[in-house]
This record gives C-alpha cells, structure tokens and sequence, in this order.
C-alpha cells in the first residue's frame, strides 16, 4: 500500500509539474501575442505620423524608425519602414525583365542565397497577380533555418532598399537617389533621369507635379514618371523582434492602404 501510495504521489507531483511548465508556455505565449498586437496596433496604424514626425524634428527624410520596448520579462524590437521609399521588384519586373531583378536583389542583398521565383501568371500587362508577393519567392531560407547559430536580425535586413509590396510607385521625397536612378533608367533615358533627379535634390520640398512639370523632358517621359512615382505613402512595415531569455521570435507586419485583396494587413512568421 504504501509503495502504491508513493508511485501515485510521484505521478501526480510530475503531471502537477508537466502542467505547470505548460501553463508558463501558454503565458508566455499569450504575452508575446498580445504584446505584439498592441505595438503593430500603436505603432503601425499610425506610420506616416511617426515618420512625417521625426521628418519635422530631425529635417530630413525619414525613411525607418526604430524601438525598443519591454513588457514583463518580454523585449520587443520594433523597426518601422516605409516602403514606398524603397525599389519595388515588381515595378522593375514590369518594366525591365528577370535580371534586372537579380541585378537589383543581388546589389542589395548579396549576403543572402537567391530564389527568384516570380508568380508563372504574372506579366508586364497585368498588375496582378504580383510577381514577387512575398520574400519566400525572391530568397532560399533553407540555409538560415538549418543554422543553429542564427540571427534573426538578419532577417530586418531583407527588405532594407527593396520591397515586394505596395502599389509599385515609389515615393520621391523619401527614395534615395540609386533607388530613384535605378528605378527612372528603366523607363526613360538616362539623360532625362539625371534631370529629374538634379531637380529633386535642388528642390526637396516640392511635390510631385510640381517636380514633372518642372522637369525638361518630353510629355511622354512626364507620363513615364507618373507610372513609377509618387510623394506619398501608402504602404509601410513593421518588424517585431520579440526575445526573452530563453528564445526569439520574428514577425513582419506589411499594412497597404490599397490592397487589391481587401486585406490591409499580411503578417508573416520566423
């Protein structure tokens, strides 16, 4: 009776156990979850704020902002971007071709392995579907979730000058000047792009009409421009790198404000 007793006081004390480790996951869980809603929820819906903000404060162009946050034992990285502000690959599908694209990935991107696999549907005529919808098609990241060792900051650095997102128009008060060269010589000769490109950096202030109608070009390239350009912003991102002591976790949140499915926000998980 006795040995009996024991053995049915051991399994108890480890089921008791085994439920308590559970009950901390679920915890820890349920924190990092509602952590991570309430910084996209903060910091995402209000985008153009934050950035149109720390523009005013700091007077240039602010393309990313970055925080840290720390809830409970919980730390969240959180680095906000404007993605318009960078050279989207399926404006360079549609008006260049496949290596163009590789060219762009390979400048911008040469520590990781290429994929380049765009959507078999997508061509230069229809805007959907998206040659490139996600960064599973432009890289392999076999090698990096088999690296024991790896670093999920790696990750924030994917889309650091280029996108796969938004409308396809970049945003001329916030691209640098490669990307805006880059994504000009592809629709009209160079000598015009360095144009537009002078005007812009002698005059930052003005917007985009103003810019076209400006510019020393024939009308034809004044209706290339506006196939390519913007001065606002509609799409931005959001990662959330959240860690404790133990492990880490990624999130990518991408909010469009013109999505063509319906859904304003793809979130996608590391």
């Amino acid at each position: 009776m006795l040995a009996i007793a024991a053995l049915l006081s051991a399994g108890i004390a480890r089921r008791s156990l085994d439920q308590s480790i559970i009950v901390a996951q679920k915890q820890t869980e349920m924190q990092r979850h509602w952590g991570e809603i309430s910084c996209r929820q903060a910091i995402l819906n209000r985008a153009e704020i934050l950035l149109r903000t720390a523009e005013l404060r700091e007077g240039v162009a602010a393309t990313t902002l970055q925080t840290t946050v720390k809830l409970g034992d919980q730390t969240f990285l959180l680095i906000l971007s404007d993605e318009q502000a960078k050279l989207n690959l399926n404006t360079v599908f549609r008006n260049g071709d496949m290596l163009a694209v590789r060219q762009v990935v390979f400048m911008n991107s040469a520590t990781w392995q290429l994929k380049l696999r765009p959507d078999s549907h997508a061509n230069k005529t229809n805007t959907y579907p998206l040659a490139f919808a996600s960064w599973g098609q432009v890289y392999d990241f076999s090698t990096f979730a088999n690296n024991p060792n790896k670093n999920y900051l790696q990750l924030t650095q994917l889309g650091g000058r280029i996108t796969c997102w938004g409308n396809g128009l970049l945003n001329v008060k916030r691209a640098d000047n490669e990307t805006l060269r880059t994504i000009c010589e592809l629709v009209v000769p160079l000598q015009s792009a360095t144009k537009l490109l002078e005007l812009c950096q002698e005059n930052p202030t003005w917007d985009l009409e103003r810019l076209l109608k400006e510019v020393d070009v024939p009308d034809r390239e004044r209706r290339a421009f506006r196939k390519i350009l913007t001065d606002r912003s509609r799409c931005h991102s959001l990662w959330t790198i959240t860690s404790n002591e133990h492990r880490s976790w990624v999130r990518l949140d991408i909010r469009t404000m013109e999505s063509a499915t319906g859904n304003d926000i793809e979130t996608f998980y590391w």
